[in-house]
This record gives structure tokens, sequence and C-alpha cells, in this order.
């Protein structure tokens, strides 16, 4: 099982000892804040390892398993992955994705199936295991929801999986070194060849783990913002993946995600200024961007891309079109909550209050940096199309949206001629 163990060091001496001037300056919180991590990373990590080395013992069959079809959401944050994600995954019967308590206590098979038989003996025993699990979300989601609301059985990003390989973006919050971190936001462009190779040989062998556990033969529904660096990695190791693309408007994205990220230091950090390292995410927020745009450009059957406003405005819609694009019949069962579930969307109102000018920035150097962005998705140069608030101010159609729906019209004609044949055969 890999485990980067030389960069695991490195971290951590410049974290410790190389830290004057610096945005993660060694502070008493600082210190602190590492003191804990480690405290509990550490045993933490022995235990996980040895019982992931149990799974070859206990479970050998999942090496044989299958990562069939699985679908990739991808886009900079803050632009409706959370979302497309949360619905899709509603679908339980078609997709399945990490949850938080399994990329964090229990990344084994061996793990989840102890603790499954527990929370079985607990329910049968008229133990209140929902009822903690209600009060736990309740206080997890309280303490997170500024930087990102999270619930222990909610799926979640599974790039965190790579943690436990000291491989993953993820650790940037922790460790804010950006000639050690910045690379993997860049992934397919600056990590070097051999290193990619043993990232994504451990992914896949995490996501095998995964869905063998739930029975080996559901698709995987994975959103990761930090995937938008890997498409061509993600594409090498899963032949037949289908990627889901979403963009918000730039003026939109670049501040709100400033703040994202500020929220973070500002937890693990004494930053030396309220939002560090805005020329480097401005240039991964870049990348995110126009990685997708430029990769998938003839493969129109990998990506379907979608605009933020229009998942706003019509979310139901979005995910009908998205699954005729992936070739998925939606069940009655799905529709149902999928259109209780977009209407509470729409009620969705965030907390979240930022201006350009608190992050130093101004409308005209986003537009003119990310001007290919704003001509591909037809971008309005107005800032605030969609409010944080979720109410809809303008949706103006979009040139690539009509020809990905006229394409999925004539699949659809397709298949309905097939059927028509298999039945008159």
């Amino acid at each position: 099982m890999y485990f980067d163990f030389p960069a695991f060091i490195r971290y951590n001496f410049k974290a410790f000892f190389l830290t004057k001037g610096k945005h993660y300056r060694l502070t008493p919180k600082r210190f602190l804040v590492l003191f804990i991590w480690l405290i509990l990373y550490i045993p933490n990590e022995i235990i996980y390892h040895l019982l992931l080395l149990l799974d070859e013992v206990l479970f050998p069959g999942y090496r044989k398993q299958e990562v069939k079809d699985p679908v990739f959401i991808i886009g900079n944050p803050r632009s409706g992955t959370t979302l497309l994600h949360r619905l899709m995954n509603l679908d339980g019967q078609t997709f399945t994705s990490f949850q938080v308590w399994e990329l964090i206590f229990a990344p084994s098979i061996t793990q989840r199936k102890l603790i499954w038989g527990i929370i079985k003996l607990a329910k049968l025993v008229g133990a209140p295991v929902n009822k903690a699990l209600h009060t736990l979300n309740k206080r997890t989601t309280k303490r997170t929801k500024k930087i990102h609301a999270v619930r222990i059985d909610a799926a979640e990003e599974d790039d965190h999986v790579l943690i436990h390989g000291w491989c993953s973006a993820t650790l940037w919050p922790l460790y804010p070194i950006p000639e050690e971190m910045l690379p993997y936001f860049f992934f397919d462009r600056d990590i070097p060849l051999k290193k990619r190779e043993k990232v994504m040989k451990l992914y896949k062998n995490m996501l095998q783990r995964h869905i063998y556990a739930h029975g080996g033969k559901l698709r995987l529904l994975s959103k990761n913002p930090d995937q938008s660096a890997k498409i061509d990695s993600l594409q090498q190791t899963f032949p037949d993946a289908r990627f889901i693309n979403l963009a918000r408007n730039p003026l939109e994205t670049v501040p709100s995600m400033m703040d994202y990220m500020a929220a973070g230091w500002q937890v693990f950090c004494d930053p030396l200024e309220a939002h560090p390292h805005k020329d480097e995410f401005f240039n991964v927020m870049g990348y995110y961007y126009k990685y997708p745009m430029e990769y998938f450009k003839d493969k129109p059957d990998a990506c379907y891309f979608i605009r933020y406003d229009h998942l706003i405005d019509d979310p139901e819609r979005v995910v009908s079109e998205v699954y005729d694009f992936l070739d998925l019949d939606m069940s009655e069962n799905f529709a149902s909550v999928l259109k209780q579930e977009a209407e509470k969307s729409r009620q969705f109102q965030s907390e979240h209050s930022y201006t350009l000018e608190e992050m130093q920035l101004n409308p005209e150097q986003i537009t003119e940096s990310f001007s290919s962005v704003f001509e591909f998705y037809e971008f309005s140069a107005e800032q605030n199309m969609v409010s944080e608030k979720g109410v809809l101010l303008n949706v103006r159609e979009w040139q690539l949206a009509r020809k990905q729906r006229r394409r999925l019209r004539a699949k659809k004609r397709r298949k309905l001629l097939r059927r028509k044949e298999i039945r008159l055969d």
C-alpha cells in the first residue's frame, strides 16, 4: 500500500522548523493544531494500514472488483458540484459514493464490516443509534458550515481517502507549503509520471475496496473539484469513465473560492494576511476551468458540461439530462425523490457573504484573466448573475447546452429505434 513517507517527513520538517515569514508560521495555535493532528494521525494510520493488509487475507476477492463506468463530477469549488452530487447520490440503486465516516474511520473493508456489525447489534438490543447519529450530524454540521458543511453519513469527496497515502491536495489547509502542495492542484501537468501512476493505483485500489464492500454491483459516483486537474490520469486508469463538468461565472466563483480557502487557513494556521496565496489560487482556478475545456473539446461523449445557473434554475431537468448522457433510465422512485429534493434546493440560502473588494480583486482583472472561459460558457461580464442566496437573477441560453441537448435527443431516438427493432425480431 503506497504511502509517501519522504513527503510526510518533508512536510512536517518544514511545518515545524522552516516557518519564519510564512503563512504557516509556527505560532502557539499552529503548534497545537499540528501536535493534535499528528498524535491522532500517526497511530490511526498504523492501525488503518494493518487493517488494509488484513483485507488481503479476509477479502482477497476485492482485487478482482471492476470499477465499471465510473462517473466523475468535476469543476471549481462553489460551482454546484456538491448539489449535483447530492441529488444524484439519492439514487442508491444505481450509484455509490464514499461517505464521511468511511473516508475518515473505515478505509478498509474489515473496518466497515466491523462497524456495520456493531450498528446492527446495537439496533437489535435497542440502542438509540439513529438518535445518536442525528445528534452527531447536527454538531458536525454546525461546526463546519462556515467552510463546508459535513455530515458523518453524507457522501463526500473521495480524494480525501488519499490522505491515507499522504498524497492528496486535501492536506493543503494543514500544510499550505506551496512548493510541496501546489503541484497536486496541477496534477496531470506537474506531478511526475511515476508518482502519478502510484497515486492512481492507490486510488483505484481504494475504489475497488469501496465498491466490493457495498455489494460489487453499484456504479461509482465521485465528486472532487481537485480531480479537475486529474482528467487524463483518471481516463488512463478508468477508460470507460464519464465526466460531468460544472462551471460558474468567475466573477462569482473567484471570491467564493477565496473566502472558502481563507476560512480553512484561519482554522489551521495564523496566516500573515486574511486571504493568502491569492495569485496561486487564481492560477489554480484558471486551470480547473481551462483544462476540461481543452481536454474534452473533441470528446463530446466523455464529458457533459453544465452551467451553475442552469442547475440552480432547474435541477430536476439538469439531472434528467445527465442521466440521458450516461444512458441511464431513471426509476419512478428516484424521479419522485429528485422532484422533492430539487424543490428544497431552490429554497436554500447560503450564509456566505463577501465581495471582490475584500479579496483586493476587481472585475476587470477577472474578466481579462478568464476571457476564454467567459467566451466558452457565454458568461455575462456582470457580477452576481446568480446570488449566493440562490435567487436566480438572469439565465441566458448557451450554445453548447443547445448542442448537447440536440445530441441527447438524437441518442434517445436511436435508442428507441433499437428497442423497436429488438421487439420486432
